[in-house]
C-alpha cells in the first residue's frame, strides 16, 4: 500500500507541475513497437514536425491509466482496451495511429511455457489446468480469449495469474513460479531463446494490437497529422537499419543484451499502406473489442467508432 500510496503521489505532483508550455507526454509499455516513438523524440523528427513530445515509461498498462487520469499524460501507448477505459472513466481520448496489427509475417504476442515444462507441454492442446501469468482487463486478457476461442480450450485449460508488470510475469516464468505466461515481443523471442516452449501465437489473429491515443484537447488535425508523420518516418528508420535500433532496445532495456542477436527486428511496413504503418482500427474491431469488455463488467455498453478512432475533418 506504501507503493501505491507514493506512485500516486508521484502522479499528483506530476499533474500539478504540468502548464500549456509543456510537451506533449506519451506513457510507453516495454514492447517492442513502442520503440518507434522514442527514435521518433530521440532522432528530433518530433521537433522537426514541430511538436514537443516526451517518452514516459511505464512496467504496466494499470500504472499508464492511472497516470492518464491523474493529468500526468497526454496521450499514451498501450491498446484498445485501456482507450476504451479511460474514455468511460472520463478521460476523453482518441485512438490516432496502429502501432502493432497481427500478421502472418511478423510474431507479436505468445504463449510461452516454463522451460521446466516445455518438455511435457509441446502444444496448447497440453494445458490441463496451468497457471498463466496475465494482466486482466488488457491486451493480454483479451488475447487469451481470443486464444481459447481459436483453440476451442476447455475453460479450465489454464489458469489466470493476476501479474501485472511485464517484466515480473517474465521473471516469473522464467523461474518456473508460474507454468507458463503471455508475453509480448522481444520477450517472446527472448523466453524461447532460454528455453521456453512458444505453444500459441498470435499471427492468425486479424486484431490492432498497440495504438496510439492522445487525450482530445490535442486531437487538433495539425497535432495528429504530424505525430503520425513523424511516427512513420521513425518506422521507415528502424527498418532501414534494424541492427542500429536492435541496440537502442537494449538500451532502453526493451530487449535483453543477450537475446539481442537474432531477435527478427520490429516491422511496420507489412500492410501496404501510404503512410507505412499499419491500419487503424475498423468500426468491427472496435465493436468486437467494446461488446468484449462488456461481457466482463469493464463497461456499461459499447462505445460509438467516432469516440475511439480519431476521424479527420
Amino acid at each position: 500500500m506504501k507503493t501505491l500510496s507514493l506512485f500516486a503521489a508521484a502522479l499528483l505532483a506530476l499533474a500539478a507541475t504540468a502548464s500549456a508550455a509543456d510537451p506533449i507526454r506519451i506513457g510507453l509499455l516495454p514492447a517492442a513497437d513502442s520503440i518507434v516513438i522514442t527514435v521518433a523524440a530521440e532522432e528530433g523528427i518530433f521537433k522537426g514536425k514541430g511538436l514537443e513530445v516526451e517518452p514516459m515509461p511505464f512496467r504496466s498498462a494499470l500504472e499508464v491509466g492511472s497516470a492518464m487520469r491523474a493529468g500526468a499524460l497526454d496521450g499514451h501507448f498501450g491498446d484498445l482496451m485501456n482507450v476504451l477505459s479511460q474514455n468511460a472513466s472520463g478521460v476523453r481520448q482518441a485512438v490516432i495511429l496502429t502501432t502493432t496489427r497481427t500478421n502472418e509475417g511478423q510474431r507479436c504476442f505468445g504463449l510461452a511455457v516454463s522451460p521446466k515444462l516445455s518438455g511435457t507441454i509441446k502444444s496448447v492442446s497440453d494445458l490441463k489446468g496451468q497457471s498463466a501469468a496475465m494482466s486482466s482487463s488488457t491486451i493480454i486478457d483479451y488475447l487469451l480469449d481470443r486464444m481459447r476461442e481459436q483453440e476451442k480450450l476447455p475453460s479450465d485449460a489454464i489458469k489466470d495469474v493476476e501479474i501485472r508488470q511485464i517484466p515480473v510475469r517474465m521473471q516469473m516464468l522464467m523461474a518456473g513460479k508460474v507454468d507458463a505466461a503471455l508475453l509480448p515481443e522481444p520477450l517472446v523471442t527472448y523466453a524461447e531463446r532460454q528455453g521456453a516452449r512458444i505453444v500459441w501465437d498470435d499471427r492468425k489473429l486479424d486484431e490492432p494490437l498497440a495504438v496510439v491515443a492522445l487525450k482530445e484537447e490535442f486531437l487538433d488535425p495539425r497535432t495528429v497529422k504530424a505525430f503520425g508523420e513523424a511516427v512513420s518516418e521513425a518506422a521507415r528508420r528502424i527498418e532501414a537499419d534494424p541492427g542500429k535500433y536492435r541496440a537502442l532496445m537494449v538500451k532502453k532495456r526493451l530487449l535483453p543484451k543477450d537475446g539481442a542477436d537474432g531477435y527478427p527486428m520490429v516491422r511496420f511496413s507489412l500492410f501496404g499502406t501510404k503512410d507505412g504503418l499499419p491500419p487503424l482500427p475498423t468500426e468491427e474491431e472496435v465493436r468486437r473489442v467494446g461488446e468484449w469488455m462488456a461481457s466482463k463488467g469493464m463497461l456499461k455498453s459499447v462505445p460509438a467508432f467516432k469516440d475511439v478512432v480519431y476521424q479527420a475533418p
